[in-house]
């Protein structure tokens, strides 16, 4: 389990953002959908949402650590009304694997969708990302009204402008753990209809997230989990 958590923290260091990224992030307004600036409503943005899809270096993506798994628990902070959480998870290794889990903050602002994401982990391999610009792109709406899947994007340019783009990931997440090809294709148009397709095209592209293994072992975390393997909490878990 050791072995496991340094190599895990190992796999989450690395650049996201190659040479075929723009000079700059977007501004979060400009990539979001007209219904998402006019219309998004919060509270419908509250629940369990896996994710379909990836790129983001943050979560391990070549074997043996491919990540798998992943879900996204949105809720309201108990004692902050201007934040939110993320309790994110993903699992590695055969078999049931093993669960991680994470502890994410966002702040709210007053622009519908608009984020700013935070990273509290203290591993020595945590690449220690603040401050990233977490955005909603588009969502879909279901009969009821409700939201059945949401588009996320988060971007993060140097200290130094001149250096560019350090950081940008895409995030296909959806109520359901797997969907048919026809709705992950309208995800995709909605993304490259808002100017993103760079995302999912820079090296080294779109992970697919594979759902079935934790549908399969019934080993997703429960809903309240605590951190683990995540570099958030106190004694081993620091390594991650």
């Amino acid at each position: 389990m050791l072995f496991l958590a340094l190599l895990l923290g190992i796999a989450r260091v690395g650049a996201d953002c190659p040479k075929d990224c723009p000079k700059t992030c977007p501004s979060q307004l400009e990539v979001q959908s007209d219904f998402v600036k006019s219309s998004f409503d919060l509270t419908k943005f509250w629940g369990v949402f896996y994710e379909l899809a990836y790129h983001d270096s943050t979560q391990p993506r070549q074997w043996p650590l491919k990540a798998a798994c992943q879900r996204s628990v949105k809720s309201p902070h108990p004692q902050d009304p201007k934040n939110y959480k993320d309790l994110f998870s993903l699992n590695i290794g055969p078999g049931k694997g093993v669960n991680a889990v994470c502890d994410l903050e966002f702040n709210i602002t007053e622009r519908p969708g608009v984020f700013l994401g935070h990273w509290s982990g203290h591993s020595f391999f945590n690449p220690n990302l603040t401050n990233i610009a977490n955005t909603v792109v588009d969502v879909g709406v279901a009969a009821n009204g409700t939201y059945n899947w949401t588009l996320e994007f988060q971007c993060k340019n140097y200290e130094d402008a001149s250096k560019g783009v350090r950081f940008a990931a895409v995030n296909f997440y959806h109520r359901k753990p797997v969907v048919d090809q026809e709705e992950f294709d309208l995800m995709m148009s909605r993304l490259r209809a808002r100017g993103l397709g760079w995302v999912v095209d820079a090296s080294p592209g779109l992970t697919l997230v594979d759902q079935q293994k934790c549908i399969d072992h019934d080993s997703y975390p429960s809903l309240d989990s605590k951190t683990s393997f995540c570099g958030q909490a106190p004694a081993l878990d620091i390594l991650v």
